[in-house]
């Protein structure tokens, strides 16, 4: 028998990705739940287990390609049958869904046997016309705190998830030799690094610093590029762009903003500090406070398809991560059933597997309410869109030292800015802004969030 495997639907959103890495090659026996390959979608890295098993006997779309959901990705036998006549129909399917052409199989289905008159009237056997992804062009890794700079007239090839990888790990891509297509760098090069640890910044070698935790210093002067600068935009990139336009299109933002006085929020946090082992932030803290908030303001913790309003009971929250190529929001499910330390512990977890491209769709798909904290960036103040079809986001920025008023006094104060961008169809002023009062009070009394 033989199977077709098909490019999979791995989100809602999804109806491309890019095939990153090929697990099998033409001759393995691969059997049911292995993995495959891994595929970038629109939302991140996710890997491609096979559901029937077989012999790989042609592999039709080579790591790289941007292929569109249901073409033949490849053709695995059962009893070592002729793959010729099947391989051909394939690249010719494949050739036809990229001009559109509506696919009927699904995902891992078994091809139907030819029909006789496809073979009488010659079926083109011409390869299919792909979309062939320019591997991502990343510079060299030098300095420490997520900053890449590049080396005059030198790139690093490297896959997407080989990417993150190097990011999450703090390897220096310039000591790594790629041993994909044209030397790029993939996955097994990058867990080769991390086993032996040879290609940690600071490393000999790697032009780092080894043992300093000095803030690297700015470097605003480069010289002038001859050329422009080209990269293809992802899956993920383009997701993004399509989802926030149209809910600032479609949705009508209004914002509510408070200001609050931060030094008991980040005296309590200062506490945790005493007990070993135990990590608490100033968001862990923020996620608590909006998910009591949210029981206590259920129309604040809606969402809407267009027709329907639904409120929700369970305060799940989506927390933005920023990835290299864009952000995800993975979700603290229940988050009013944890308390503080759960919440950190979760969302320290939900961050590192979201860095490395491990996280399962339905860990980031969904969500009642989202946050966006850009404090550890400094920033003092900015408006967040709305991530549909959710009815309203946070946007919370850093703590700052300001002067604020005391009875009659004007003393040195510490001072945080909340702004909630809301739905106007579905929420009202005098309900965002007394969602936004419960908040404030609970930030500013945090000893509620202890109990």
């Amino acid at each position: 028998m033989i199977i077709e495997q098909l490019m999979p639907s791995l989100s809602p959103t999804m109806t491309e990705g890019t095939l990153v890495a090929w697990h099998i090659k033409p001759g393995d026996q691969i059997k049911a739940g292995q993995v495959m390959a891994e595929i970038q979608t629109d939302k991140a890295v996710v890997e491609w287990e096979c559901v029937d098993a077989g012999t790989v006997a042609e592999i039709l779309l080579p790591a790289g390609t941007a292929a569109k959901v249901n073409m033949v990705a490849a053709i695995f036998t059962t009893k070592n049958e002729d793959v010729v006549d099947a391989v051909a129909q394939a690249r010719s399917r494949n050739k036809a869904l990229n001009n559109d052409a509506t696919p009927s199989a699904q995902p891992g289905s078994v091809r139907p046997p030819a029909p006789t008159e496809a073979v009488e009237t010659g079926v083109i056997s011409t390869p299919a016309i792909q979309h062939q992804a320019t591997p991502v062009i990343m510079p060299a890794l030098t300095s420490r705190g997520g900053h890449l700079e590049a080396p005059a007239g030198k790139n690093i090839r490297i896959s997407p998830v080989a990417s993150r990888l190097a990011a999450a790990h703090g390897l220096d891509l310039r000591l790594i030799v790629g041993s994909g297509p044209d030397g790029r760098i993939v996955r097994r090069d990058i867990d080769a690094a991390i086993k032996t640890g040879s290609a940690k910044l600071g490393a000999p070698g790697s032009g780092g610093t080894s043992g300093k935790t000095e803030k690297p210093k700015l470097k605003p002067f480069r010289p002038d590029r001859q050329n422009v600068v080209e990269q293809p935009i992802t899956s993920m990139r383009a997701a993004i762009g399509r989802r926030l336009q149209a809910s600032k299109q479609n949705i009508p933002h209004f914002q509510v903003a408070e200001r609050i006085d931060a030094a008991p929020l980040a005296a309590l946090r200062d506490q945790f500090h005493v007990y070993d082992g135990i990590k608490v932030s100033v968001n862990d803290l923020i996620v608590r406070a909006v998910a009591l908030a949210l029981r206590m303001h259920p129309r604040i913790n809606s969402t809407f398809d267009g027709t329907t309003i639904r409120q929700h009971d369970s305060a799940d929250i989506s927390v933005a991560v920023a990835l290299p190529d864009g952000l995800i929001t993975p979700i603290v499910f229940k988050a009013h059933d944890l308390n503080v330390r759960q919440i950190g512990e979760r969302i320290r977890d939900l961050t590192k597997r979201a860095t490395l491209g491990q996280l399962k769709p339905n860990e980031y798909e969904g969500g009642t309410f989202t946050i966006s904290n850009l404090g550890m960036y400094g920033i003092k103040q900015f408006n967040a869109i709305i991530n549909p079809p959710q009815c309203a986001i946070l946007a919370v920025a850093a703590i700052v030292d300001e002067p604020v008023v005391k009875g009659e006094l004007v003393v040195p104060g510490k001072v945080m800015r909340l702004n909630l961008s809301a739905d106007h169809r579905i929420i009202d002023g005098a309900a965002a802004a007394e969602f936004v009062r419960t908040v404030r009070e609970l930030l500013e009394s945090p000893a509620g969030l202890l109990i």
